[in-house]
């Protein structure tokens, strides 16, 4: 039960139960992954933050922001959240673990690594090799 119930209320959520049956990620997943959060991390600190973000994710187009419902920072600390996963806090700090947990996560759906890696490269726009930094189409 305690494996299962990641947080700790004495029942098992369907996220729970599926992440309980998830494999970790191999090698290649694994360094692609580390590669897309070394570049969202941008000031080196180890977590991934509004600062980190600020200048690369544009709101101007969000619904919520055009209309007045949501202010930038609303909207970026939502979309950092979403990395949170089961075990997250909501605080709007990404960390590794929390990163590497999302990823972990969607890589259950995507069993073929070059699909993986594939998505990987065109969401982050990075490349798989060692020596490129940018992902070309």
């Amino acid at each position: 039960m305690k494996y299962y119930d990641i947080d700790g209320d004495g029942n098992i959520t369907y996220e729970e139960f599926i992440r309980g049956l998830r494999e970790p990620l191999n090698e290649r997943r694994q360094k692609i992954v580390r590669k897309a959060f070394d570049l969202m991390d941008k000031d080196g600190s180890g977590f991934v933050t509004i600062k980190d973000i600020i200048n690369i994710y544009d709101v101007s187009r969000n619904k919520d922001f055009i209309e007045g419902k949501k202010s930038r920072e609303d909207i970026l600390k939502d979309f950092l959240s979403g990395f949170e996963g089961v075990k997250g806090n909501r605080d709007g700090t990404i960390t590794w673990e929390e990163w590497n947990d999302y990823y972990t996560d969607l890589s259950m759906s995507l069993v073929d690594d070059n699909h993986f890696v594939a998505m990987m490269e065109s969401v982050w726009q990075i490349c798989e090799d060692e020596d490129a930094t940018v992902y070309k189409e």
